[in-house]
């Protein structure tokens, strides 16, 4: 499936969301036939290797891709951010382990946790993971969790590993805790999973820091993290394009008298724009360097930069046409009032934190070693 398509796929699926969004916030839950046309459209495996028959989604697309769907449902573009992301651990776990998982589908709906706050114990050719996972996105509709844990090694505590496992949704033991009453993202269902030592085959167990991913092409040479941190920030730039959107119709109205309205709009609008192109401009030059065969430092720097700014100016425009939007707006299911809900959220992941920038300033800058999850 071509870039064109997906994007194509994106905008189909987006035209019909917004009709749908009060239902999935409701729900706390998407709509079952929006789940279908994730797959179907190959929006779920758009990142997966083409090993496994996904289509390995160039950076700057997957940005149009989910600020699309965000802009018409953020739950929507959400899971799909976390479904995809996913994805990309395939190449980490082993080879068989994988073509096990995805035989049944390329399709598949993943839904993943990458923080270690569960354990992973491996004898022989099986592992047992048990731990409690907060904020897994779709969990409800995924076939197979990835979570995030800490193996024991050999007992020397320098021997413990970061590490990730693949687990069917249906495995016994496996619970899904109602524990998502939030104020934004509502839609997302990102309950916490509790796993009470599942076994799995050991080959499910991988690590992005130590193992060499077997697929080739240039997205696996892609920062994972930084990656990922782009596809929150492009959830971001959708969430607040459809604030200004709602904005910019009672500004048309106005239009006939000028005024103050019209000049604010246009400023945000700038500012949006702005950040999103500042982010595409630095995913294509990581995808560059991804294209040489190495990221460097610098570029891993810029674009948790970009990822940082632009998710950082989505919640300010979402702010800022919150407060243009007039009282109406802090009505229950007003559509501005419900982004600027969604932004809070986004805004507040880890991976966009105001943490992250004097690590990727330096790294920017070329400034001493890079952490591995930069």
């Amino acid at each position: 499936m071509s870039v064109v398509d997906l994007v194509a796929a994106a905008r189909v699926l987006a035209a019909r969301l917004p009709g749908l969004s009060a239902q999935h916030e409701r729900d706390g839950a998407l709509d079952a036939s929006v789940v279908a046309e994730l797959a179907s459209a190959g929006l779920t495996a758009c990142l997966l290797p083409p090993e496994l028959g996904g289509h390995a989604l160039a950076p700057t697309a997957y940005i149009e891709v989910l600020a699309t769907l965000a802009q018409a449902d953020a739950a929507t573009a959400w899971v799909t951010m976390t479904a995809s992301t996913s994805t990309l651990l395939a190449p980490y776990l082993a080879r068989a382990a994988a073509e096990r998982i995805w035989a049944t589908s390329p399709a598949l709906l993943l839904a993943g946790v990458f923080a270690p706050t569960g354990t992973v114990t491996i004898t022989g050719d099986r592992a047992t993971v048990r731990g409690r996972w907060q904020f897994t996105s779709g969990c409800r509709h995924a076939a197979w969790i990835a979570v995030g844990a800490m193996s024991p090694g050999d007992g020397d505590p320098a021997s413990r590993q970061h590490v990730v496992a693949l687990v069917p949704a249906g495995a016994r033991g496996l619970t899904i805790a109602d524990h998502w009453d939030v104020m934004g993202l509502r839609g997302t269902g990102s309950h916490d999973l509790v796993l009470d030592d599942v076994e799995v085959p050991a080959d499910q167990i991988g690590s992005v820091f130590t193992a060499a991913p077997w697929a080739t092409g240039p997205l696996v040479r892609f920062p994972l993290f930084g990656l990922l941190a782009t596809g929150i920030a492009a959830c971001g730039l959708g969430i607040a394009a459809a604030a200004l959107d709602h904005v910019a119709a009672s500004a048309r109205t106005a239009a006939s008298g000028g005024g103050a309205l019209i000049a604010d709009v246009g400023r945000l609008l700038t500012r949006l724009g702005a950040a999103r192109a500042h982010l595409e401009a630095s995913a294509e030059a990581a995808m560059a360097g991804a294209r040489r065969g190495e990221v460097s430092g610098v570029e891993r720097g810029r674009l948790r930069l970009a990822a940082w700014h632009a998710a950082s100016e989505s919640l300010e425009v979402t702010r800022a046409a919150f407060a243009l939007a007039g009282g109406g707006a802090i009505r229950a299911g007003h559509p501005v009032g419900r982004a600027l809900h969604d932004a809070e959220v986004m805004r507040s992941h880890r991976m966009i934190a105001d943490k992250v920038v004097a690590t990727a300033s330096r790294a920017a800058l070329g400034l001493g070693p890079v952490p591995p999850d930069l």
